[in-house]
């Protein structure tokens, strides 16, 4: 795979599972910080998807820098896709970076955000003062204090095509995991993936159990427990 690098000041950092570009603008990111020490973000969560892809594709987003990317292309069974987003222009130029240098074919990236309906709306990505949000960019009401630029939402269901059996569902989109799920019903129904979500401090993270239990009751989907700021949702019932 050729390799163009973005046409921002960037750095490469590496770990275990890869190689990865960190914009200039994003090295003071927690996650850009534990990257160029050469250490792997959340490595438990990602041990645990490990154990659950199975032979199922994987929906994860929002991307950053590709940081769970070239770890999850390597756990993919042959034939199996990850399915990935990215909305902020500058963590997706990064998140392609990181792709291209690890020369990965099986992730599928593409330069939206994800919700409940198809849409087009605000997505703040620089505070007032003018600092770059990185991987905290997120999907606001209106535009007030900041920068924010106009980005397609699109569902997860329009996301991944229905032919897809997906054994993971990753979101870490700063509070709007409720909403994206409302746009997954299908890709739930499909292969009644476990379910990772971040879960920030003011959420409940037993109205999201509620949620899935509403989209998917066949599943029974339950809140099995929290590790790495993410909250866990396992299916009881596998689908028939």
């Amino acid at each position: 795979m050729s390799v163009t690098p973005p046409d921002f000041p960037w750095s490469p950092a590496m770990n275990a599972y890869g190689f990865y570009c960190i914009p200039g603008t994003f090295r003071k990111r927690e996650v850009s910080q534990i990257l160029l020490k050469g250490e792997v973000n959340e490595p438990r969560t990602l041990s645990l998807i490990q154990q659950f892809a199975g032979n199922g594709d994987i929906v994860s987003g929002g991307a950053f820098v590709g940081d769970f990317l070239p770890f999850m292309s390597r756990t993919l069974k042959r034939g199996a896709y990850v399915h990935s987003f990215e909305p902020n222009p500058t963590g997706f130029a990064a998140a392609s970076m990181t792709l291209a240098l690890n020369d990965v074919r099986n992730v599928k990236l593409s330069p939206v955000a994800v919700g409940k309906e198809a849409a087009v709306l605000p997505l703040l990505i620089s505070t007032a003062e003018g600092k770059e949000m990185g991987g905290s960019s997120k999907i606001v009401e209106e535009a007030k204090e900041g920068r924010t630029i106009d980005v397609d939402i699109v569902r997860i269901d329009d996301l991944v095509p229905d032919s897809r059996k997906v054994s993971v569902l990753q979101l870490d989109i700063e509070g709007h995991e409720g909403l994206a799920l409302e746009g997954a019903p299908q890709t739930l129904a499909n292969g009644h993936p476990l379910v990772v979500l971040e879960t920030l401090a003011a959420q409940d993270p037993r109205e999201i159990e509620a949620k899935l239990r509403e989209l998917c009751p066949a599943a029974e989907y339950t809140l099995m427990g929290m590790m790495e700021r993410n909250a866990f949702y396992k299916p009881l019932k596998a689908r028939s």
